[in-house]
């Protein structure tokens, strides 16, 4: 009988292409026609029609081919010879389907990369990782409790967490409250039409939407979405835009034919404000991506927060003092004012209010912040730093206002606040100089 393996190569080759396939039918034949000859001195005048043999009139040939030596050695040369050949070609078929592979780097790529060889990045890290470093700390604490309400949109849209974070440490150092001299507010410091053109609209109690965190960040997020739409993932360009202006730069970069901003023709056409803004941000987005390779420790905290109901009137600032520095070396009063976005600093929270607290200070709330020689002496305090004040003043009208220009400037009374208060008609809103508005007094 013939062996095994000789009967399943001789099945498996029968799947073969045909030109190997027709290959081994006829050296087949061939040893077919050698064994007769070794058998018969007769040689047959007809020659073999190898299309004409079947397998099992091959497979009986090689049965007698192994009682011969010489014609069993032979075949075995051939199969090993076949093999190889087989091998080959395969692996030259396969040489010739696969593409070949070509690395290819994104524009964002070549714009954005290496950061750290670009000498103007290289000195705002050495601001950030000095004399700003605690402003690093600072946004990376207040960021914790604000976590849940601000990283969803960004996530949302695949803006980069550390990104975000650079803005926010720029903008604001995280305080929900920053006002900026020429009317920017809130952690992402929106100026008001900004604001407006976003949906951060409307009044959130004591003050307006671009100081409430989920607000502001929901308009951040779809401000940068809008830049990425223009100039994808260049975030020096983002930013210019960002600082100086969407319409300002763009009108820039069309006039530099959409180049890399890093070259110098473009780069000192933009505002000197602008030009710090992008190298500023885009170094604090380094070290909030890898910290550990600037030797910036930046620690966990346990952001989650509970909601208390006030067992007496009570204001923020006076809870900040009971709480002390338990678990927190800065004070917690940052965190009570993020975390109650609504709430002037001076204002007296009712009995019964609910106040927005962090998790791990409920305890403490509960056991000391009541009626203790403490709190009576945060009582006093708070009243001698925000002693009663007239509800309005007066301004008198120079040249050039408006009651945009006058709202900003005294940041706590809108313009329609103003208007309602001087029964001043929209919505031309006509004010005269030399004239005395009565505005609200911060």
């Amino acid at each position: 009988m013939v062996d095994a393996d000789v009967k399943i190569l001789i099945i498996h080759n029968t799947h073969l292409t045909a030109n190997r396939f027709m290959r081994l039918i006829l050296f087949f034949v061939t040893l077919f026609v050698f064994n007769g000859c070794q058998q018969h001195t007769i040689k047959k005048d007809v020659p073999p029609r190898p299309a004409n043999q079947s397998l099992p009139d091959l497979i009986s040939a090689i049965e007698q081919c192994q009682n011969n030596p010489t014609c069993e050695e032979a075949l075995s040369a051939y199969f090993k010879q076949f093999e190889e050949t087989t091998q080959t070609e395969e692996m030259m078929a396969q040489q010739t389907d696969v593409a070949p592979v070509v690395t290819t780097h994104s524009d964002a790529a070549l714009l954005n990369q290496p950061l750290l060889a670009n000498q103007r990045i290289q000195a705002a890290l050495n601001e950030w990782l000095t004399w700003k470093r605690p402003i690093l700390i600072e946004t990376w604490n207040n960021y914790q409790f604000l976590k849940r309400f601000i990283l969803p949109p960004f996530s949302e849209k695949n803006i980069p967490e550390h990104f975000m974070l650079a803005i926010i440490a720029q903008e604001s150092g995280g305080r929900v409250h920053s006002m900026s001299s020429a009317g920017a507010s809130g952690l992402f410091q929106f100026m008001p039409a900004t604001a407006q053109r976003f949906g951060v609209v409307g009044t959130l109690g004591d003050y307006d939407a671009r100081y409430h965190p989920k607000s502001a960040a929901q308009g951040a997020a779809d401000y940068i979405q809008e830049q990425q739409q223009l100039y994808g993932d260049d975030y020096a360009k983002i930013l210019a835009a960002y600082n100086a202006g969407e319409n300002r730069f763009k009108r820039l970069n069309n006039k530099h034919k959409n180049q890399s901003l890093w070259q110098s023709d473009f780069y000192y056409e933009l505002p000197r404000e602008t030009r710090g803004y992008i190298a500023s941000v885009l170094s604090a987005m380094l070290i909030f991506s890898k910290p550990e390779d600037f030797n910036v420790t930046l620690t966990p905290l346990d952001g989650r927060t509970a909601v208390i109901k006030a067992r007496s009137d009570v204001s923020l600032s006076e809870l900040a003092v009971c709480f002390g520095q338990y678990n927190h070396h800065m004070g917690w009063y940052r965190t009570l004012r993020n975390l109650n976005p609504t709430v002037k600093a001076k204002r007296v929270i009712k009995q019964g209010a609910p106040i927005v607290v962090p998790e791990i200070l409920k305890p403490i709330y509960d056991k000391q912040c009541h009626d203790t020689a403490l709190m009576t002496l945060a009582k006093k305090i708070h009243d001698a730093d925000f002693p009663e004040r007239p509800a309005f003043t007066y301004y008198r009208i120079k040249k050039g206002d408006s009651l945009s220009t006058i709202s900003r400037r005294f940041s706590c009374a809108s313009k329609t606040e103003i208007a309602r208060m001087n029964n001043i008609k929209p919505p031309r809103y006509l004010i005269n100089a030399g004239k005395r508005l009565k505005v609200p007094q911060c």
